[in-house]
């Protein structure tokens, strides 16, 4: 008798685990039917996607209001954009999901939040305004960019600060990427200065004030063939400096006239400092 209930209660357990499973993956399903319905109307001809502003060429054009619909609620798909560029992010459910980390980033442009780290409140006419943030910000809104292209889909363009109606880039555009480049070219003279002159080893003591001094590996770590000596290194617009190990090679030309130029910055000996010594001190 029990053999022959044995199935019975076997089939019930299954769809005992089946309804566990669709409870708690309930909204994954959702967006999993979702998609692979709009795949099949599309392709018999009536689609019931959520209609868009209009398209050039390839490329679909989002106005604000139509970006905030994919917010992914009743099996929409989640999309963001950032830079005026819009992305589904629908397969990072479990972090743009509703109740989840990211789900702020959800159907609007909110770039300035991704340094910020502001996700409480949203004002639209600031929440993509980046060209007062810091060079090293801009830098690190393009790699948020590159991110996502590299990781979820690309829809298209919102039409606003970025992109005019025709999907052409809008003056505060061409700022951004102005300033961008200025930000990279910076970046990239700052780290040939650091190749050129590595940074000291430094340390203080109360009876001696900050003791500065090089090393074949001060600085990044890289052994090099020669310690270098340490000199004072002003930035442009910077009146504090920076201890860097000079060559050997450029220190006649620093000492003669007590300071040289180099690009964008300036490098003069520690005062009470022998010429060759490998350390110096001073008291701030």
């Amino acid at each position: 008798m029990f053999g022959l209930l044995r199935p019975v209660f076997k089939l019930q357990f299954l769809f005992v685990i089946a309804a566990i499973l669709v409870g708690i993956y309930q909204t994954e399903i959702k967006q999993f039917l979702r998609r692979y319905t709009d795949t099949y109307l599309d392709q018999a001809g009536g689609g019931d996607e959520i209609p868009v502003a209009f398209q050039t060429g390839d490329v679909t054009l989002f106005t604000a209001a139509e970006l905030a619909t994919f917010n992914g609620e009743e099996g929409r798909p989640l999309y963001l954009a950032l830079l005026g560029s819009v992305f589904d992010v629908t397969r990072g459910i479990k972090h743009y999901g509703a109740g989840c980390s990211y789900h702020f980033f959800v159907g609007r442009d909110a770039s300035v939040s991704f340094i910020s780290g502001e996700f409480e409140d949203y004002d639209p006419k600031t929440a993509d305004d980046v060209l007062a943030l810091k060079p090293d910000d801009l830098i690190g809104l393009a790699g948020w960019r590159d991110f996502y292209q590299k990781d979820y889909i690309y829809k298209g363009k919102l039409i606003g600060r970025f992109y005019n109606e025709k999907g052409d880039l809008t003056t505060y555009h061409h700022k951004y990427l102005a300033l961008l480049e200025q930000a990279q070219d910076a970046k990239k003279e700052a780290e040939e200065l650091r190749n050129r002159y590595p940074g000291c080893n430094i340390e203080w003591s109360e009876a001696k004030g900050t003791r500065v001094w090089c090393t074949n590996t001060s600085g990044d770590g890289k052994t090099r063939s020669s310690s270098g000596y340490p000199r004072k290194l002003y930035s442009r617009g910077n009146k504090n400096f920076q201890c860097a190990c000079v060559p050997e090679s450029e220190l006649d030309e620093i000492d003669a006239g007590g300071k040289t130029a180099h690009r964008d910055v300036m490098l003069k000996p520690y005062d009470n400092c022998q010429p060759r010594a490998l350390e110096c001190f001073y008291i701030v």
